[in-house]
């Protein structure tokens, strides 16, 4: 994928999970989410833009997953293997070596996919408060 993430989230996706995947497998109950999973929470009209054009300061993307800081996702470049890609603070996506010692790039977030026979019980997502599901 572009070093850039001037690709759209149908593009990541392809190259995640889709006809053009790579080799590499990953099995786990929680992991870190896909540059796509990104991609695709922002509202529709703005799936073609390219990532790298996403930017929640000027409000114009609506990204429900945006948080405002710098965070990693399990998507790498398929043509670097050092390389994975980023959201940064300002909601646009890029690529940055794993390796890297700088804190800009030390974000994490869990991330875990439901079976569609789960539905929302209730509950607004508050420690006081939790999300139900049921199945």
């Amino acid at each position: 994928m572009e070093s850039r993430g001037t690709n759209t989230a149908k593009q990541y996706y392809t190259t995640e999970l889709g006809s053009s995947s790579s080799i590499t497998t990953y099995s786990a109950k929680v992991g870190l989410m896909y540059i796509s999973d990104y991609g695709y929470a922002v509202s529709s009209e703005n799936w073609n833009r390219g990532l790298a054009n996403y930017n929640n300061s000027t409000n114009d993307d609506n990204n429900w997953m945006y948080m405002g800081v710098t965070e990693w996702t399990i998507s790498r470049r398929s043509n670097n293997t050092t390389n994975a890609f980023v959201v940064r603070y300002t909601g646009q996506v890029m690529n940055a070596g794993v390796n890297s010692s700088t804190a800009e790039y030390g974000g994490v977030r869990p991330s875990f996919y439901l079976e569609s026979s789960v539905a929302y019980a209730g509950g607004t997502g508050t420690a006081s408060d939790p999300i139900l599901i049921t199945d």
